[in-house]
């Protein structure tokens, strides 16, 4: 199983200067996030459910404050969004790229376009456990998203199958494309002369990974994205 594109995830059990580094350090990011939680979930998850999203995220939160990423993100949550009838939200399919689509036209009508409101979000997640699939016969993906859609309000959204706590580096990973950082595996990462390290953006989540820290790669992506 693999981890697909646009930015999919799925289930299978160069360097800057000091002063440059440090000078961007000095500056923390904060990433507000809508999380949205849909019917399914709280069919299976019941009182426990909104307990069980912030321990989720309070986990990728964790791996953004790892310092192998190089800079200081702060994952907060803006708005947490339960929906637990399926016509109060997004449509919700197999098709996992319909129901980005789907996902991330009605995260865009919840927003607030003041950034400095109390509500805005920077990006939006759907967590699900509805069983996506990139194509009929191909139901291995637990996640989607674009690459670098983060400035982008029509489209800094993402979409993870929840299928245990292992869901927090599903999430983890997809909010990784969301700021533009490619797979582990990816051309480009041997363009830039790195070797192979499988760490949260690893195109397989299974043992020979190390999903809670970055790769030299994540890094100089997101590093370059964020300046």
């Amino acid at each position: 199983m693999d981890f697909h594109h646009a930015g999919g995830y799925s289930l299978d059990r160069h360097n800057k200067s000091h002063s440059r580094q440090k000078r961007f350090l000095s500056y923390p990011r904060f990433v507000e996030l809508m999380v949205t939680a849909d019917a399914k979930m709280v069919r299976h998850h019941g009182r426990n459910l909104e307990h069980y999203i912030l321990t989720i995220m309070s986990v990728v939160a964790a791996v953004y404050r790892d310092p192998s990423v190089g800079n200081l993100i702060n994952i907060v949550i803006v708005k947490l969004v339960i929906i637990h009838n399926e016509q109060d939200g997004p449509s919700i399919s197999f098709n996992a790229a319909t129901t980005l689509h789907n996902f991330c036209v009605w995260q865009q009508s919840q927003n607030v376009q003041d950034d400095s409101h109390p509500s805005h979000h920077d990006t939006a997640l759907l967590i699900t456990r509805e069983d996506i699939c990139r194509a009929k016969d191909k139901c291995d993906t637990l996640g989607l998203a674009e690459l670098g859609t983060m400035c982008d309000p029509y489209r800094s959204c993402s979409i993870s199958e929840e299928n245990g706590l292992s869901a927090s580096f599903t999430i983890a990973h997809e909010l990784g494309h969301v700021f533009n950082m490619p797979h582990d595996d990816n051309l480009k990462c041997k363009e830039s002369g790195m070797k192979h390290q499988y760490h949260v953006m690893a195109p397989t989540l299974n043992y020979d990974t190390s999903p809670w820290s970055w790769s030299k790669c994540s890094r100089k992506y997101i590093t370059e994205f964020l300046e």
